[in-house]
């Protein structure tokens, strides 16, 4: 059975463990061998809790046969506040972002489930959360050269801003490409 649902504080460590996998399979090309082999399956445990309990963002899971093989965190963008997973504070001066744009902060399903459609129903829920709380687009980073994720984000629907930005992750630096999707 197919169940997607709110995130609740005791998914944290299947949440962790999906990002751990996702990363080291999804990001080999892109982000140094030695900085994916230092990422834990339990590393982002207490960075979920704390965002599920203080209600920072939004997350939902996956649920396949009542195993979680999926999530998403989304909610008001993060333009000026600071980065869950980093000290660094999110900025950015494209007209699609701010007070009024939702914001898709990661999606992360584990690799044995990748083209199973997850991904896509848990955006199209975020999308619609998104769009029920009021917000008139959101917006999400991709990493420039990570064209599988930018392939499924334009089928979806989101367009590139041409707007870019540089994170420095393990030594390297990633350059980010944002994309848009229109709500209303």
């Amino acid at each position: 059975m197919r169940v997607i649902r709110p995130a609740m504080s005791d998914d944290a460590a299947a949440m962790s463990y999906i990002h751990s996998r996702t990363w080291k399979a999804a990001y080999k090309e892109f982000i140094s061998q030695e900085y994916l082999d230092n990422i834990t399956d339990e590393g982002w445990i207490q960075i979920f809790k704390r965002s599920i309990v203080k209600n920072i963002h939004e997350v939902a899971v996956f649920e396949l046969n009542n195993r979680i093989t999926g999530c998403i965190t989304y909610g008001r963008g993060r333009i000026g506040q600071t980065c869950a997973m980093s000290d660094s504070v999110v900025s950015d001066n494209s007209s699609c972002s701010g007070e009024n744009s939702g914001e898709i902060i990661s999606l992360y399903v584990l690799p044995e489930y990748w083209n199973s459609k997850q991904g896509y129903e848990l955006t199209r829920f975020a999308v619609e959360r998104l769009r029920q709380q009021g917000f008139k687009d959101c917006y999400l980073w991709v990493i420039k050269d990570n064209e599988r994720a930018k392939k499924f984000y334009r089928r979806f629907g989101f367009n590139s801003t041409k707007t870019f930005a540089a994170v420095n992750l393990g030594g390297r630096d990633i350059v980010e490409e944002k994309f848009n999707y229109i709500l209303i």
